[in-house]
């Protein structure tokens, strides 16, 4: 507020002695009555300043951070960040897509939880059921509905279901074909023997192609100490064998070591220590990471390696030479790596999270061509209608390396590694190279089978009780 004016009078008396002051005082009443009331002076006063309005901040754009699991198909990439910068565009919002390669995908997101800095989106990653059972994930349940559930497979559906609830959505099949070397099979006569229907035949034709040509083993397979190939090779005999690692989430649900569990292990392990002393694989294959058998494949030092659509790419795309020379069938025991899947974190942004995933997967079509078709197959798509699509083709001669109708091929699918139904524990073990360990430990250094799957049960068993506490 202003400050209240203030008068000073001027006064006016002079005095020149006692008798001045007299006469003015008898003389100057009557002149004293006729001037005019003195004009106030005001005091200056500092005006008090009008605030500046503050201006209504503008509110920044919404950033999603998308982590990707890198596959050596860059095209799939291209794809995936194409269709979501557009989407960000349209929402106005920005975006941060970073893919990561496979190895550093389970350690990195562990270090950003830790962190409490995850990403608010995963494209394509793993793991998530550990995630998903501390609570950390939102559910997608409403994006698989929204997807028409009725049109994913059931397997799918499954690997990132628990509780009632869907927390991750499989980015698409990733199945294991035997990729054989048709050159050698006919000059063998292994070639009625595929696809394999029982062990034997796998040996006969391990043992019939080993030597075929100088340097030439029968089969490729990863027995080493890091790699996730040598964990699903084993998974494909244990499985097939009808093993389980267990049933449920406590340890008295562990269930390896527990016939017929037992057996279903031992066999598996016989069978992979058979071909490595008998020395249908190369004498190296214990030292073998994940692309170890890729390169013996191509590199003609192997007949036949099992493997997803990596090696068929890179024969695409690097080795022409061998396209009539190959000749892609099912495994005995098929099953399905494609555990990667499309997943969201709690936190502020989990809703434009959602809407990523179901903006990947909503034009199906797209999907299939630019996600599955680029990376030559490497991934199959998880709708039905897509992948009759892909059947209608095959059956008019588009995939003459296919021995088998591709939609055959995903029904004969086993289950998805490393473990359905998906149990956190178990996944994260597999993830810290346990199988791998095991089969060293039983295969390589030729240790007793019944030994190193004890110690297999009493690693979950101590794992469950930590973190279910049960």
């Amino acid at each position: 507020m202003s400050e209240e004016k203030k008068v000073s009078r001027r006064g006016w008396i002079k005095y020149a002695g006692a008798g001045v002051v007299v006469v003015a005082a008898a003389a100057g009443a009557g002149y004293y009555a006729t001037l005019p009331k003195p004009t106030p002076t005001p005091t200056p006063t500092t005006p008090t300043p009008t605030p500046t309005p503050t201006p209504t901040p503008t509110p920044k754009p919404k950033k999603l951070v998308v982590w990707g699991r890198a596959s050596y198909a860059p095209a799939q990439q291209y794809w995936a960040n194409d269709v979501f910068r557009r989407w960000a565009d349209e929402r106005g919002i920005g975006i941060e897509i970073t893919w990561i390669p496979v190895a550093d995908c389970a350690p990195k997101m562990a270090a950003a939880v830790a962190a409490g800095t995850p990403p608010d989106v995963v494209i394509g990653g793993t793991p998530y059921m550990i995630y998903a059972e501390r609570g950390l994930l939102a559910p997608v349940t409403d994006i698989v509905n929204k997807l028409g559930r009725d049109d994913i497979y059931d397997i799918k559906l499954r690997q990132g279901t628990w509780d009632g609830e869907t927390y991750a959505i499989s980015s698409g099949f990733e199945l294991t074909w035997l990729h054989v070397r048709k050159d050698f099979a006919e000059k063998a006569g292994v070639t009625k023997l595929f696809p394999f229907k029982t062990v034997d035949d796998l040996y006969e034709a391990s043992k019939k192609m080993t030597g075929i040509e100088k340097d030439v083993y029968g089969v490729g397979i990863p027995l080493g100490g890091s790699g996730f190939d040598c964990g699903w090779t084993f998974h494909e005999f244990f499985y097939g064998f009808g093993g389980k690692y267990a049933t449920g989430r406590s340890s008295a649900e562990v269930v390896i070591g527990k016939e017929p569990n037992r057996s279903a292990a031992k066999k598996a392990l016989q069978v992979l220590k058979k071909i490595y002393d008998e020395k249908w694989t190369p004498p190296d294959s214990g030292e073998w990471t994940d692309i170890s058998n890729n390169l013996a494949y191509l590199g003609g030092k192997v007949a036949m390696t099992s493997n997803p659509m990596s090696i068929w790419y890179a024969i695409m795309t690097g080795k022409p030479e061998l396209v009539p020379k190959t000749m892609l069938v099912p495994d005995l025991f098929p099953i399905d790596l494609g555990d990667e899947a499309c997943f969201v974190f709690k936190g502020a942004n989990q809703d434009l999270g959602k809407e990523l995933i179901l903006k990947f997967f909503e034009d199906k079509e797209a999907y299939r061509k630019g996600w599955c078709a680029q990376s030559f197959w490497y991934n199959l798509p998880i709708f039905k209608s897509q992948m009759n699509a892909i059947s209608k083709e095959w059956k008019e001669g588009k995939y003459p390396y296919w021995g088998i109708d591709p939609a055959e091929a995903v029904s004969r699918a086993l289950t998805v590694d490393p473990i359905l139904p998906p149990i956190g524990v178990v996944d994260s073990w597999y993830r810290g190279w346990g199988v791998n360990d095991m089969v060293v430990r039983a295969v390589v250094k030729g240790e007793d089978p019944d030994k190193v799957i004890d110690s297999v049960q009493k690693t979950l068993e101590d794992a469950m009780l930590k973190e279910y506490k049960k």
